[in-house]
């Protein structure tokens, strides 16, 4: 009996510690990287307030681009001939929320009904393409929200149509005070303790402006988090263009990122210039983060991703995929970073331990003394960590400090 009551509080504390999937972040700043296949979607919780950032696909049939499988509701998006309802009725949204209702399968509101959620403060629509946007329409019909954020291009598809009259009867019904919302270049906003700010320009016309890529995805809101000592940059699908008025506009602002949401999942993004890299190297060199986040997936692209060229100009930071890893949730505390993935549990920005696992030991001195003489090469929170008295560079008086602390000698800090 005793043996059995051991392995229940066992169970009970292991899920206590390590079941971020199914948590709220009432302290603290929780995010999940969603795996939605080759979209985005990014859930955000900061001290009991919550942003949703894009919803990947609206369902698992446009999510494997499959017109065999579809719903009424995939006909009814894709104007298909079986298409179930008529845009001029007069109950056609009533309808077509029943539709939404009845077929709900989108990744992001599966997940986030596991959380528990029921309302989000900020929901943001960065850019209006199908693998950000679809998913949307299930959250704003599904659960309720104090703000909706949009990059302010009209886009002519049934998505962003549907998008846009779904958070307008929102407000008709009384379901909410306010329909979609423009923020502005330089904008700010507290998310709990967190600190929002608007990177992006919503007023300029990429269409007139010379470079690479698309003109909605160079729209991309993007947007940075501080938490604490901690920054966090969440990019849309933004491409060389938008990379480059970023640069132009915020070279502080980009800089020393520790952790970047890789831009259009891990694309190329070509800048005919330079064929030895991608388009995205000057952004990654500017941003040079600690650990890069990739939403990306198998379906709907053409290319592998991310592709050779951007896991190479990445070479100074560590990156997690959601196509090899599933959903990736980062917990911070203001300094401290845990990474938690499947049953994997990785600690991060944790001064002296190099290898992430929770303490310093001899394991990671002898990374350090390793990386000294040339032997192994640490790079991002490897690197950062190794670096234990701050000065920029990776040296013996580390290694020194190492061995102290777990001597007993010196602590840590």
């Amino acid at each position: 009996m005793k043996k059995g009551i051991v392995i229940v509080l066992c169970f009970f504390l292991c899920f206590y510690c390590f079941g971020f999937y199914e948590s709220y972040a009432n302290s603290g700043l929780k995010i999940h990287y969603i795996d939605v296949g080759s979209g985005d979607a990014i859930y955000i919780e900061a001290d009991g307030e919550t942003m949703l950032i894009d919803g990947g696909f609206l369902s698992q049939s446009d999510k494997s681009d499959d017109i065999t499988t579809r719903t009424p509701l995939e006909h009814q998006i894709h104007h298909d001939k079986q298409a179930p309802l008529q845009e001029s009725h007069s109950h056609f949204l009533q309808d077509f929320r029943e539709l939404l209702t009845k077929y709900n399968n989108s990744d992001v509101t599966q997940y986030l009904d596991r959380l528990g959620v029921k309302n989000i403060d900020y929901i943001v629509s960065t850019h209006p393409h199908f693998d950000h946007l679809g998913g949307l329409l299930q959250v704003i019909n599904k659960y309720t929200y104090q703000h909706v954020y949009y990059n302010g291009r009209e886009y002519h598809t049934s998505y962003y149509k549907y998008f846009k009259m779904l958070v307008d009867d929102n407000v008709k019904l009384g379901k909410t005070a306010t329909g979609l919302e423009i923020p502005q270049q330089n904008d700010t906003f507290r998310l709990g303790q967190a600190k929002v700010t608007i990177l992006s320009d919503q007023t300029k016309d990429y269409s007139t402006i010379s470079g690479d890529g698309d003109e909605t995805n160079n729209s991309s809101l993007v947007i940075r988090l501080d938490y604490g000592e901690r920054s966090f940059l969440f990019t849309g699908d933004i491409q060389v263009t938008g990379q480059r008025q970023l640069i132009e506009n915020y070279p502080q602002l980009l800089s020393n990122i520790n952790v970047l949401k890789i831009p259009h999942h891990g694309h190329t993004n070509n800048d005919f210039q330079v064929w030895e890299h991608s388009g995205n190297y000057a952004f990654f060199n500017q941003v040079q983060p600690v650990l890069s986040l990739i939403s990306c997936g198998t379906n709907n692209t053409s290319v592998t991703i991310p592709t050779n060229k951007v896991k190479n100009d990445l070479s100074m930071s560590d990156i997690y995929t959601t196509k090899d890893l599933g959903t990736v949730v980062l917990s911070c505390d203001g300094s401290h970073i845990s990474i938690q993935y499947q049953t994997s549990f990785i600690h991060a920005f944790v001064k002296g331990d190099i290898n992430g696992d929770g303490k310093v030991t001899p394991a990671d001195y002898v990374l350090i003394r390793r990386q000294i003489l040339n032997t192994y090469h640490l790079k991002g929170n490897g690197k950062w960590c190794a670096d234990i008295n701050g000065d920029g560079k990776i040296t013996p008086a580390d290694y020194v400090l190492a061995r102290r602390h777990i001597l007993g000698t010196y602590q840590i800090n």
